[in-house]
């Protein structure tokens, strides 16, 4: 009886990994031109973390947003509470002030995966991973204890032109947001996977 659950136990660990994830850190993203820089720094509120039930809650994420004046140097103009509880795993902005955030700090793909914020700060528009892929998409998908790896590791693109931000998923997608309308596209490519 002991090896059966054993087995049942070494069967079950081959399904889901174990990951690490750095500590979170202050980050700064500037906009296509450079006329807008935001700069993020960690929330505090790890007990809305999966995987951190119990913990301390506190502040989510901060966004502070500068813009370059007429002297040449950044200004602060505003500063906004994320919809993350420590931090995107990636965020951009366009020089309109729009921004997009990707995936939580220690949970990629666990709650709102994107979220578009107004240039006042307000959200767009989010997205779960459920209203991107299908069940039988997201079955397909590799998880982890914490995380549900739904981007490929290739850097997100920002077209200026278009206001829009484009990346690879897995399954062989490619997905394209736009941050001035909150549209998300989601195309098949010819490539599988990541």
């Amino acid at each position: 009886m002991r090896r059966a659950i054993v087995l049942v136990l070494l069967l079950a660990c081959g399904l889901v990994w174990a990951d690490s994830w750095p500590a979170a850190k202050i980050a700064a993203m500037a906009s296509p031109s450079g006329r807008v820089v935001v700069r993020v720094f960690p929330g505090t509120n790890l007990g809305e973390v999966y995987g951190f039930a119990g913990a301390k809650a506190g502040k989510p994420a901060t966004a502070v947003y500068y813009r370059l004046g007429a002297g040449d140097e950044y200004l602060k103009y505003q500063e906004v509470s994320l919809q993350n509880p420590i931090a995107p795993v990636f965020f951009a902005v366009s020089d309109a002030g729009e921004l997009v955030t990707l995936d939580n700090w220690h949970n990629m793909g666990v709650g709102n995966a994107v979220v578009i914020y107004r240039p006042d700060g307000q959200v767009l528009r989010s997205y779960e991973l459920v209203q991107i892929f299908s069940t039988s998409e997201l079955q397909k998908i590799r998880q982890s204890v914490s995380s549900i790896w739904w981007r490929c590791n290739s850097p997100p693109i920002f077209e200026p032109r278009t206001s829009s931000l484009e990346f690879e998923a897995e399954l062989g997608f490619n997905v394209e947001v736009n941050l001035k309308t909150g549209v998300l596209i989601k195309n098949t490519s010819s490539r599988k996977a990541c």
